[in-house]
């Protein structure tokens, strides 16, 4: 803002916090990045998958830190869950056996987006799982 360019500014999804907007301020506002559903819960569509469970990561999250949600521990949360499923599928720790499950992850609905994974695909998630956000006025809102 201060050398007045026109050009919207993005950033990577790991500025997605309230914590970023609080450090920038009013210099935040039109910054705009790809984050997963876990920063604007209330705007997903009824029929997004995604919406109950971000919408009851937030809430849960924030009851126990008594802070804002961080996408971050989502993260997380999605890596643990998939794992655990992967050591009871596998029934056992074997770390080939554990792999291999992992890699057979398909369908999960995470804080993260939906996670399908391969021997190839370590990610697991494809672009529709990160939204368009934009801060205005201080708040993370769907961008256009």
């Amino acid at each position: 803002k201060q050398l007045g360019i026109a050009l919207p500014l993005y950033q990577s999804h790991g500025v997605a916090s309230k914590d970023f907007i609080k450090l920038a301020g009013d210099a935040s506002d039109g910054v705009r990045l790809p984050a997963s559903g876990l920063v604007v819960p209330e705007q997903l569509g009824a029929t997004d998958p995604q919406k109950p469970v971000v919408t009851a990561f937030k809430k849960e999250y924030e009851a126990a830190f008594k802070s804002d949600v961080s996408t971050f521990a989502g993260h997380a949360y999605d890596g643990l869950q998939i794992a655990l499923a992967a050591i009871m599928r596998a029934g056992s720790i074997d770390k080939a056996k554990v792999r291999d499950e992992i890699e057979k992850t398909s369908g999960y609905v995470g804080t993260g987006g939906l996670v399908s994974m391969s021997a190839t695909d370590h990610m697991g998630l494809s672009p529709t799982a990160f939204h368009m956000v934009e801060i205005r006025k201080g708040e993370w809102v769907l961008s256009d």
